[in-house]
């Protein structure tokens, strides 16, 4: 069923607006990207539209989708993350990155090349036109990361946006349009990946058959001999630091901060302060900069002295 029956309360006098005008109305006034779902409950209880419809968050939807395929560039929404919408009036500032840096180096391909690339692919091309400069045996590991982070840390201010599962775009792209081939992509992408899998060393340690091979990996082993450490776990968070546990002391239990890692130097790729954080869990130490303010738990030494321990 169509629905009808629009009105806006944006003045003394009876508006009739459609779906889109009441969209266009609730982002410019909210001044923010906000979902399909948001935007219909905002304009509904501010009164802007009136509908007998019983999905009018799918009417919403499609209107402002079928708006965006028919006028492109010409639109004024613009699909900025999954499943939020905002107004392409909002300019984004012009990007100013440290040359030179991942992420300057990163924006330029990505500007240059006007598609999605994977964090591999941005690397790859970047170190075969002699872009980055880097002594890193992991270069395409720090790039992935100071892109995750740029994006956690400024949100929507940030100059990217993860599409899909491991591809990185610009927020300046038309991205609706691009929707169809990351989604194809990715597919392809599940694939291959189901063909081969990769994992950690053997260790054979408390039902775990390999070493872990990335920071999940980690944070499961250390659920599984926290105690053996001494270390009792309060919380988990999804911020920094990543938990928080309690110590042993002469006086009681001390609380401390704990930061998980793959490897120790994450936890500088990742620009966290050292100044919030009292243990570092990894699973292999490599950062031989640590300041000696944080201590390192490396586990791959723990559960060799530990498996030397139980059986000597």
């Amino acid at each position: 069923m169509k629905q009808t029956g629009v009105i806006s309360k944006v003045s003394q006098n009876t508006i009739k607006l459609s779906f889109l005008e009441a969209a266009y109305n609730v982002l410019k006034k909210e001044g923010r990207p906000l979902s399909v779902s948001e935007i219909t409950s905002i304009a509904i209880s501010s009164g802007l539209i009136l509908t007998k419809g019983k999905t009018p968050s799918a009417t919403m939807g499609a209107q402002i989708y079928r708006d965006m395929k028919r006028r492109g560039e010409g639109s004024r929404f613009l699909k900025v993350g999954r499943g939020k919408f905002g107004l392409r009036v909002w300019k984004q500032p012009k990007a100013s990155f440290k040359e030179g840096t991942f992420k300057s180096v990163a924006y330029n391909i990505l500007k240059s090349t006007g598609k999605p690339m994977t964090v591999e692919e941005i690397t790859r091309f970047a170190l075969t036109q002699g872009l980055l400069k880097t002594v890193g045996k992991t270069p395409a590991a720090t790039m992935g990361a100071q892109l995750y982070t740029d994006i956690k840390k400024k949100g929507f201010k940030s100059h990217f946006v993860q599409l899909g599962k491991n591809r990185f775009g610009l927020k300046e792209w038309n991205l609706g349009a691009l929707e169809g081939d990351i989604k194809k992509a990715e597919k392809e992408k599940v694939v291959i990946d189901k063909k081969r899998s990769i994992v950690g060393d053997p260790i054979n340690f408390k039902g775990l058959v390999y070493g872990p091979t990335n920071e999940d990996g980690v944070i499961f082993l250390f659920g599984k001999i926290h105690q053996e450490l001494g270390i009792n776990v309060e919380a988990i968070q999804s911020a920094f630091p990543d938990a928080k546990g309690r110590r042993k002391v002469r006086k009681g239990w001390e609380d401390v901060w704990i930061e998980f890692e793959y490897k120790s130097s994450d936890f500088k790729v990742h620009d966290h302060d050292p100044k919030g954080c009292d243990i570092i869990v990894c699973w292999e130490h490599d950062w031989k900069e640590c300041p000696p303010s944080l201590e390192v738990i490396e586990l791959k030494s723990v559960v060799q002295n530990l498996k030397n321990r139980w059986n000597p």
